[in-house]
């Protein structure tokens, strides 16, 4: 049985299947929990921090179907020089964003997600980690009602990766220059998340 990243033998018992799961699911939590203890220590955004922590005390933050949202999990993608940030163009929302998505049971954190998703959406599959599993920036934003998803919210954690230039995307994902992020971004966040990472990268 494979649940996300997570694979159990077959036959297992649905209460130990639940039990697994829910361990995974404090073991993220309280890993979130730290970075954002450190995180909130380098920030002044007190209000959406406050907002998160708030979350947090949900049954299980992270379930995709919890009706008032969930915690998701994205990474900027730059060059190492920070000349350039790798995004991709999400067809449901009609927006160029960075890679990002759900954290599926299987992933042991936030961080494990992000990167799982850089590479699935990306196609490339070696990053660096310049700041490590250190949280780049905190969003939180509304998705529109799609089929028979409701709208809700995504508590949206950012990290930073960068990756070579003998790393070449897959159809859909392209190259933008930090200043061209401005002209696709459509509320602010993009550029904020991508402006943080210029400054952790030297590239201002």
């Amino acid at each position: 049985m494979a649940y996300g990243d997570l694979t159990l033998a077959q036959g297992t018992p649905p209460d130990e299947v639940a039990e697994i799961i829910q361990r995974m699911s404090i073991g993220r939590r309280n890993g979130l929990l730290d970075a954002l203890a450190a995180y909130g220590a380098g920030v002044n955004d007190e209000a959406i921090l406050r907002r998160f922590l708030a979350f947090l005390d949900a049954p299980d933050p992270f379930r995709r179907f919890h009706p008032a949202g969930h915690v998701t999990a994205s990474a900027v993608v730059a060059r190492p020089s920070g000349e350039s940030v790798l995004l991709v163009f999400h067809r449901k929302l009609d927006r160029w964003l960075q890679p990002g998505g759900h954290v599926e049971a299987g992933d042991p954190s936030v961080f494990a997600a992000a990167l799982r998703e850089a590479q699935e959406e990306t196609g490339i599959r070696t990053f660096e980690a310049p700041i490590g599993d250190a949280i780049l920036d905190l969003d939180i934003h509304p998705i529109p009602s799609h089929g028979t998803d409701p709208a809700h919210l995504h508590y949206d954690v950012r990290f930073l990766l960068t990756t070579g230039d003998g790393e070449v995307p897959s159809a859909g994902a392209a190259w933008f220059s930090f200043g061209d992020v401005r002209e696709v971004d459509t509320d602010g966040s993009l550029a904020r998340a991508v402006g943080k990472a210029a400054t952790r990268l030297g590239a201002r």
